[in-house]
Formats: C-alpha cells, structure tokens, sequence
C-alpha cells in the first residue's frame, strides 16, 4: 500500500458533524483523506504532531463577496489564516458574471460602490467565461459561486427602475440557465440595493422557477431587514415554496427599527419547515459595518456619480426632497440605514475622513452638536465636505439577536465578508471589516471559550458540514476517508481574533486593525498544506467548485 503524503497525528479530531471530539491521526494522499485512525497509529511520509491541537474540516463560509477580490489577491490571507478553506461567492445578487456588452459601464460602476476592482480585467461576458477565468488564475481557496440577480438585470437593463419587458425578463431568465448550467450553485438576490430592489416579486418567482428546473438553491438578502423584515422573510419563503426550490435567507439578524427581535424571525422558518419547505438561514457576529456615508442615502441616489450626488447634497431644495424620502423608506434600504431614518447619529462614528482627520473616531451626532447643526444636515455636509469618500462605522445590530441567531440550529455561520488585502498592506484609515479577517477564530475565542454560547462541537458543525451540505459541497466539511482533504489544525486555548474591536463607537481609532488571528497552525486546501506552522506557503491549490 501507498504510504500517506502527510499524517496528522495525535489530535482531537472533531469531525464537522456535531459529535464529540476524539484523539487520532488523519491521513492524506493527494487531494483526499485517505484515513483516520487511534491516536499515534498512522505512518506517512510527513508526520505533522498535533499535540493534542483540534484538528477539523476546513471552514466552509457560505456568505461572501470574493467574486472580484480573489482575483486580485488569490494567497486569500485573510481568509486561510481563519482556516477558511471554501468561500460561496456571488451573494446578495452580486456576482462579477454574466456581464452585458450594452450595460458594461453600468455593471462596473456598480461593483466600484462597493470594492475597488482596478487590476481585473473584466475580459468575460458570460458565467462559463467567468469561471475559468477563475480556474485560470488560480487560488488558495476553494471557490462555489452563486449567480447574482442583480447581474442578470444589469447585464439586460442596466440600472433601470422599472420591471423588465417580457422580452428583457425572457432574457433574464436564459442567462440564469446558462449560468446555472455552467456550474452556478444558485440565484442569489439582494433586494435593498439597485438594481434588486426595483424587482417584484413576479419577476422574482419566474427566475426561481428556472432554479427549481435545475433543482439548485435560492439565497436572498431579503426586502427589509429593519420595519418590514418579517414580511420581507415571508417574501423569500413564500418565494421557494411557489418555485419548489430550497432557500437560504442570508444573514438575518434584524437590524436598527425591526419591530421584534431575531426569534420572530427564525419562527417564521421554523414554521415554513414544519410545512415542508427547506429553508435555513445564516449570520456572522459582527454588529457593525463601515461603508462610505452615503451608502446609507434612498437607492436611486446610490446609482449616481460621485460629482453628481455632491451636486445634489449641496442643493436645499434637494435636501429637504431627501429628508422626507428617508423618512417614507418607499424602499427599504440596507440594515444599516435604519441609523438614518431614526436619528441615531450617536451610532454613527467616523473612521475616514481624509480632509478631516480630526473627526475620526467622533460620532455624527458630537459633531452636530459641536456644529450646532441638525444631525441629518451634519451626515449630508460631511458627505459634501469629503467629496463622498467619508467612511463612517455603523453599529446597529444587537449582540442578542447575534448570539440568538448563533444558537439556533437552522442558523450557519458565515462572515459576510470577502478576501482582502494582506494584513501588513493595509494602513487601517479607510477600511473595517473585521469580519474578513477574524470571523471564524472569533466565535472560537469569544462564543465557544470565553463566553460558551455554543459547543465547540456545535461550532465546527455551523462552520463545516451545515454549510458544505446545504450547497452541495458533499465531498467536504466532514473528516472520513475518501472526502477531500480540506483541514485545519487549532490550539482553542491560543486562538485569538485580532481584527476585531467590540465596541467601535468608543474606541479612540489611533489603531484600526486589519491583523491576522493566532492560533490556527495549519490548514489544508486539497491536501496541500498552505498554512505550515502559522506561515503562508504560497501555495494555490484552491478549485472552482461547480454545481454537480
């Protein structure tokens, strides 16, 4: 018999399913595992010595945005050194592909809102063409891809505000099958930015109906997450019950103005369970997110360039059009412009402010008050003042819908995160997003040993096989011979989040950390080391992962 590339030896194997840990070795040949025995019974021709470390399935995280970023940075530090081994891409109807000839600039204008995509060069129009571009630039991690609502209408309409023709909706719906025959995991949908939210939910049910044929998953970030959340959760439910097709309500914590707390919601999918719908849910823990200020303004603004929005923030008459806007919440935003619409410029704290630095670290309502201004006329004036590149840290979910979500056993971890830049290139004055950093090894330290709100057991099963299972990744996120090797070996005792700061609004900002987490020793992609004893490798032995 051939003698195992590497064993892992004398660890506590915690398999991904949920049952107690044991003390064992884990083999690998090539790309699987290919045993697991007693402690100290295993030969190969490398021995790594666990020492008693956990060793588990690599961390499956079903909710990021990676479809640009891995490209730009395929070492995906930032997700690895979490023991990350599988991002599911192309969440909240954001996916780089397919990509329309006709609503190019639109589409990139789109993705440049949220990520800085210089380097790429966006040389693919369809899904296929995307995937291998892709393949071609190789990654460390492991790649699943959902295809994105929001770039089918984009690809047909642009930005448009209105429903599609039934020509432009016949047109969705091929590009959708094309993209799910190509390997597309399945649709997801982000219904409170453009151009998802000016969707109905007709046009919504006739694309899932193409999703239902091909018997894949529908994921959505659903219409409201704040006032109308339980209706906008019945939507999605209501949705996939029509279609026949599994769905995925993506990170449902209720944020700032929900009218209940987050067991409302995971009730309603308790129920639609009982009733025979398969329906789950994920989150992460962090309860804040720091975009740029006017990320939180009504969505048709968002469509605007940055000279045409300060142009219009300038006008008075604009101003006070806007105000009643925010107010009305015709459609409802992202989480976090709840903050807006009630006052609560308290929760909002400057993080970048290149003209200004003397306000970072200051809340929006401090500087009013300082300024003798309305807190609305203070937000908009610093979006002015800083030509829209203000980035500002709003807090707005509660740490007891966050743990209450954590418990829960239809809820899966994720990061809503992406692969960022190496730690050490980042300077920390427009960036936080700890959640890309320091995710996994934070609910280690803080939610299994520190504060037990879960099992560590419990833990690794919301990380690994609850996720690999629920996108059909059924060659991953459980240790057994045969199943590809994707691992991680952790001391608990060592493992420390460092990217995160709990309490950002009081915190002086003099150092914002982008840094690394401790105590995840190695991991391995495919059965090949790219963590080796806390350094990098360099290897990129990540796949494309296509819906079989």
């Amino acid at each position: 018999m051939i003698a195992p590339d590497l064993v892992i030896a004398n660890g506590r194997v915690v398999d991904g399913c949920g049952n107690p840990w044991y003390h064992g070795d884990v083999a690998v040949r090539g790309d699987r595992i290919a045993a697991i025995g007693a402690a100290h019974t295993l030969r190969g021709r490398a021995v790594v010595d666990a020492g008693g470390r956990y060793i588990a399935p690599g961390f499956v995280d079903p909710h990021t945005h990676s479809d640009i970023s891995i490209l730009q940075h395929p070492r995906a530090e930032s997700a690895v050194r979490q023991g990350v081994t599988t991002h599911v891409t192309g969440n909240c109807g954001m996916s780089a592909a397919p990509l329309g000839a006709a609503h190019r600039d639109e589409t990139l204008h789109n993705w440049a809102h949220y990520w800085d995509i210089s380097g790429v060069a966006w040389d693919w129009t369809s899904f296929r063409q995307y995937l291998k571009a892709l393949e071609l630039a190789g990654a460390a991690i492991n790649i699943a891809p959902l295809v994105g609502h929001g770039a089918l209408r984009l690809a047909v309409m642009g930005l448009a505000e209105r429903p599609p023709t039934a020509k432009e909706q016949a047109r969705m719906e091929r590009l959708l099958d094309a993209a799910l025959r190509a390997g597309a995991h399945g649709l997801s949908t982000g219904l409170v930015y453009p151009p998802g939210c000016y969707a109905s939910t007709d046009e919504l049910v006739r694309l899932c109906r193409v999703v239902g044929r091909h018997q894949a998953i529908y994921t959505s970030h659903v219409r409201g997450e704040r006032e109308t959340i339980l209706g906008a959760v019945a939507e999605a439910l209501a949705i996939a019950r029509e279609c026949g097709v599994a769905v995925e309500v993506s990170h449902n914590a209720p944020k700032w103005g929900a009218p209940e707390h987050a067991g409302a919601n995971l009730a309603l999918i308790e129920e639609a369970r009982l009733d025979g719908l398969d329906a789950t849910t994920d989150n992460d823990v962090h309860p804040e997110l720091a975009p740029r200020l006017s990320r939180a303004l009504p969505q048709p603004l968002l469509d605007l360039d940055r000279p045409a929005l300060v142009r219009l923030l300038a006008d008075r008459a604009e101003r006070d059009n806007l105000r009643r806007a925010v107010a009305e919440d015709a459609l409802p935003g992202a989480g976090y412009t709840g903050l807006l619409r009630h006052g609560r410029f308290d929760r909002i704290v400057i993080l970048h402010a290149e003209r200004h630095p003397e306000l970072r670290g200051r809340s929006v309502a401090d500087i009013a008050a300082e300024r003798g201004r309305d807190g609305f006329d203070t937000f908009l004036d610093l979006i002015v003042e800083e030509d829209d590149r203000v980035v500002g840290i709003f807090d707005y979910i509660a740490q007891d819908d966050i743990k209450t979500l954590l418990r829960h056993p239809l809820a899966m971890v994720c990061s809503d995160g992406l692969v960022m830049p190496p730690a050490e290139d980042l300077d920390g004055t427009s960036l936080y997003w700890p959640c890309s950093y320091g995710e996994y090894p934070g609910i280690l330290e803080r939610y299994v040993r520190d504060e037990p709100v879960l099992r560590l057991e419990e833990a690794v099963r919301k990380m690994t096989s609850f996720p690999a299972q629920r996108f059909g990744l059924l060659d991953r996120g459980v240790l057994r011979p045969g199943l590809c090797a994707d691992i991680v070996v952790f001391d608990l005792d060592k493992v420390r989040d460092r990217a995160t700061n709990l309490y950002p609004h009081t915190y002086p900002f003099e150092n914002i950390p982008h840094r690394h987490p401790e105590g995840l020793d190695w991991v391995l992609v495919n059965g090949r080391p790219v963590i080796a004893e806390g350094e990098h490798t360099g290897a990129l032995p990540g796949r494309v992962l296509r819906r079989r």
